[in-house]
């Protein structure tokens, strides 16, 4: 798949196999494949930069034994407003996710340019308030008649110390469990242990490692 941004043509490539040379007249490449080391040797010799390694996450809904209404302390509204705070919250979030930033030296320029294309799509979301101020969001898909997934999640920084990230997502498993999904889903950077740490507190089970590997072709 080729996406512009700005001057930038990234093919987003998703392989199995370190074997493609067709990048559709792409300025860059981001190819994302199962996590082995050998297939990391050889993206290396193609002149390819090792990114980050992702991991699947799964919770399992159907037999929780959390008590979610303790870890739910800040209000949490369902809406489709607050996007430019929820743009802003991101970009100051994610400064190193290989999501948005798609060029082998992180660029918060390019990365606003990736971002605003993913808040734009976002139609709902659930924001966290402190005295009515967005200070957390977590946007929710439907992946699978069984599954609900994490599309994007951020608190800013100056108020995770509130427990926002851990009320957003028991909020999440609350209402996903209420709409009848067996799974809550998600995929993370193995570098964030702060939300590895959050998922494990809800039993997490994590799996399926992608590597994620970036060039500059022009």
């Amino acid at each position: 798949m080729l996406r512009a941004y700005g001057n930038i043509k990234l093919a987003d490539i998703e392989a199995v196999e370190p074997e493609f040379d067709d990048f559709c007249g792409a300025t860059h490449a981001r190819v994302t494949m199962p996590s082995c080391a050998d297939t990391e040797t050889i993206m290396q010799r193609k002149g390819f930069f090792f990114a980050d390694r992702t991991l699947k996450v799964v919770v399992g809904l159907s037999k929780s034994p959390f008590d979610l209404k303790r870890f739910i302390r800040l209000p949490i509204v369902e809406t489709g407003e607050y996007k430019d705070d929820i743009f802003t919250i991101a970009h100051e979030s994610f400064t190193r996710d290989r999501r948005f930033h798609i060029l082998p030296k992180c660029d918060q320029a390019v990365s606003a340019l990736v971002l605003r294309e993913w808040v734009a799509a976002i139609d709902r979301s659930w924001v966290c308030l402190y005295h009515d101020k967005p200070i957390g969001f977590l946007v929710l898909t439907s992946t699978a008649p069984d599954a609900c997934f994490v599309h994007l999640a951020a608190v800013k920084e100056e108020y995770r110390i509130t427990g926002a990230a851990m009320a957003l997502y028991a909020k999440a498993i609350e209402v996903a469990r209420e709409r009848g999904y067996k799974k809550l889903e998600g995929r993370i950077s193995s570098l964030n242990t702060a939300i590895m740490n959050v998922y494990a507190t809800f039993g997490a089970v994590f799996s399926d490692p992608q590597d994620i590997f970036l060039k500059e072709l022009s």
